[in-house]
This record gives C-alpha cells, structure tokens and sequence, in this order.
C-alpha cells in the first residue's frame, strides 16, 4: 500500500527527514567507494552523466541534481545473479522456505476518527488472510502493513493455531508501522530466546506522521537459532512509496545497510545467516524516466527510483534471491516484461494494464505491484508502474546459500465472504533455499 503523497519536510519534533541516520555521509567506507567498485551499481556508470567518477556519498550530495545520460540497464546483473549458486550443492544443506508479504491491512484514522486511508475488501479480507498466509507453512514470515492491534491479535492467534511465533519490533504506543515476522516453532532452537530489535528511519515523509495518523517508515530484525543451520539474523522493511520521495527512499537505504553491516561487524553476530524481506517501493528497471497519470501529469523521477536497490546492496553486500531462484529463460523478466509495460493514461482508468490484452499475456512471475491486481487497480489505477518492488535479499559472500526455487504467490483472486479478490494489493514473493549448517 502505498500512502497520500506528501511533501517531506524537516521539523524539529521530529527525526530530521534531512538526515541520513547515526552515521553521518562520508563517515561511513561505503560512501567513498566509486559506483564503479560495486557490483551491485556498476550498470549505474553508464546510466548516470559523470557516473564513472561518482562515489556513493556523491549521489546523495547531488540529490536533485542528479541526471541521467541512459536508461539504468541492469541485464548484465541480474544474468550475473542468476547463475551465482548454479555450481554449489545441495547435499548436506538444510531447507528454509522464506515468505515476504505486503498484506494491504491499512485502515487508518486521524486522531482516530477522521478517515485517512482504507484498503478495500478489508472487512472481508482481514477475517481470513491469516489463515491463507500461514497454511503455506513457510518458515519465515516476513510482514507489512499490519497496522492494527486487532489484526495483530488474529494474526498472532491464528499463527499459534499454524505452529508459528510472532514477533513485532517496539512498542507502537508513539507510532505505527505495520512491521512483522512470523517464524515456525520447529525451525528455533529449544531452549533459546531470539531476539527484536527495530528503529525508525531518520528520513521521513513526516506528512505521514503528522497531520497523518501517525506513520513512521521503520525496520526490524529478529535473531533466532535454527537447530541445524545455527544463528540466523532476518531484516523486515517497508520503504518509503511514490517516485517523488525517491532521495528519502535511498536514505533509508543506506541507513538500513549500515545497520544490517554493524550485524557482520559484531564478533557474536559475524557468522549469522542474514535475510532480508519487504516492501521496498522500488524495481530494478523501468522502461522510461517519464510516466503520465490519468489526470495528464508527468511523473519524471522513475530513473531515480532504480538508485534504490543498488544503494542498499552495496551498503550491507546483498543478493537478490529472486533473481538466484529464477529459471535461466526468466532471468531477464524484469527487463523484457518492463518494456512492454503500457502507459496510456486515456484507458488506465477503465482497463487494468491500460490495454486489453496486457494482463492476460503478461505473465505473473515478476511484478509484484500492477494493475493487474484488481485491489492495486481499485486504488491506484494507471498511476504507476507495473514493477517487482517487494524483495527476498541475502548477505552472502561465502557461499552458503542456494535458491531452489522463487515464485509469486497470493496472485490469483480467492473468495473471501462475499467478494472475490487477491490476498492483498501485492502479490507475495517465496523462495525456498538451501543453506550449509
């Protein structure tokens, strides 16, 4: 779900949405690395006007002023990812199966009684999802926007019923941010406690907060004992949305980069697993820097938002599991079906996809957020891209990961009461991988 746009502002009550978190920019190693060291942002040094010369902390410093000499291509990427484990083994490793879900539970008041926000079906919806989330029996759970204390409870009560335990990142008493993670009883070691930790990020659209109703853009992380696959450390999120806040949504980034490498840093914690999940508000690839709306405006920072990803992969070293998961033939997907994406802002209103034919020959293997879905259409219609803006992330540069398997889920309308719609306005992204003890 993405929020009413706003304008960020900075304001003394608040954290700064100027700032970029604890480690101020240039104190940080990464900052001062060329684009062109990482191998994450290399398609970023043709992309960008000076871009073989640009450090990371100049991206920020450029911020507005950043330009584009290309279209950001990241081909070469995502066919590097996708064979990074083909020559690895699977015997002697243990089976994990991860899921990450924007579940679109938004249903949020001004000082509790002035309508802000509401997903629709969401009387209906909420009875039920739990229970169709948690009977694909993943091992890890990986949530947001769940908002509210009643929704909580269900989820919590009926994950019991399933086998799992939730946690959830801070007390919510000053804020919300819909953040949590579910995992099965069986994959925690006995006798052991994992433990939350969570923050919010210093860059905020504050709008959201105040006069909103109360929103923070946070993270969270849970670490546990997997009896056979040791410490493992999990990172949820959900980023800032709309093109626009593209600069915020990379501060964010980079602010939840460097959390994730203090966890590397740490003697206890260096050798942990670490996986990451959730809804980023940003795709790797889209087909034009420019996009029309229906009522004639040109959104034109599109380019911008394909920053994101580079930004938080090269900040904390992360690969993309989905793209790791992929058969060969689809490696490409983001690419070959982003450029088929159509914009027509006479049509987006009345035909999802904007044309006749393009949900029903557009496979559901790549976009997680698109008109296709009839609740994304319902809100957004013809406002966006169609784009693979949810994420499965790992830290792995030893080796110990193989991806059997990546999917969409939840991208079929189900029945729920009296309507018949999609688990929510995302689709889900699952993976199953392997991992070494």
């Amino acid at each position: 779900m993405r929020m009413p746009a706003a304008v960020p502002v900075c304001l003394v009550f608040l954290l700064s949405a100027c700032d970029l978190g604890a480690v101020a920019l240039g104190d940080d190693d990464v900052d001062q690395r060329l684009l062109s060291e990482s191998p994450a942002a290399l398609h970023l040094v043709d992309a960008l006007e000076g871009g073989g010369e640009l450090t990371f902390a100049q991206l920020f410093e450029r911020g507005e002023g950043l330009t584009f000499a290309n279209r950001p291509d990241p081909s070469a990427l995502l066919t590097a990812t996708n064979v990074l484990d083909d020559a690895r083994d699977r015997a002697g490793r243990v089976p994990l199966t991860l899921l990450t879900l924007n579940i679109g539970l938004l249903d949020l008041k001004v000082l509790g009684f002035i309508p802000y926000a509401r997903t629709p079906d969401l009387d209906q919806r909420r009875q039920v999802v739990a229970g169709r989330i948690f009977s694909r029996a993943d091992d890890v759970v990986l949530l947001q926007e769940l908002w509210l204390e009643p929704d909580i409870e269900e989820f919590v009560r009926t994950g019991e019923d399933f086998g799992y335990r939730g946690f959830f990142p801070h007390d919510r008493s000053t804020h919300v941010d819909g953040l949590a993670i579910f995992v099965k009883e069986s994959v925690i070691s006995g006798g052991t406690t994992p433990s939350v930790r969570g923050g919010t990020y210093a860059s905020q659209d504050t709008k959201e907060y105040f006069p909103g109703p109360g929103i923070q853009r946070s993270w969270m992380s849970l670490r546990f004992i997997h009896p056979d696959v040791g410490p493992v450390t999990l990172f949820d999120t959900h980023l800032q949305s709309f093109p626009e806040h593209w600069l915020g949504r990379m501060k964010q980034g980079r602010e939840l980069g460097i959390i994730m490498r203090q966890v590397l840093d740490d003697e206890e914690t260096a050798d942990d697993l670490i996986l990451l999940g959730g809804d980023l508000n940003a795709a790797p690839y889209y087909t034009k820097a420019t996009w029309t709306i229906p009522d004639g405006s040109v959104q034109d920072r599109w380019f911008h938002n394909t920053l994101l990803q580079p930004v938080l992969a090269s900040y904390a070293d992360l690969v993309d599991l989905a793209i790791m998961g992929r058969p060969a033939r689809d490696a490409l997907a983001d690419v070959a079906l982003g450029d088929t994406v159509v914009n027509d802002a006479t049509t987006a209103l009345d035909i999802p996809g904007a044309s006749p034919d393009w949900c029903a020959t557009t496979p559901t293997t790549t976009f997680t957020n698109t008109d296709c879905n009839s609740l994304s259409f319902e809100q957004y219609a013809g406002t966006e891209y169609p784009a693979r803006v949810d994420h499965l992330l790992a830290h792995d540069p030893n080796g110990r990961i193989v991806v059997a398997k990546s999917e969409l889920v939840f991208t079929k309308p189900e029945p729920f009461g009296g309507v018949v719609v999609e688990t929510s306005d995302h689709y889900g992204v699952a993976a199953e991988i392997f991992v070494s003890r």
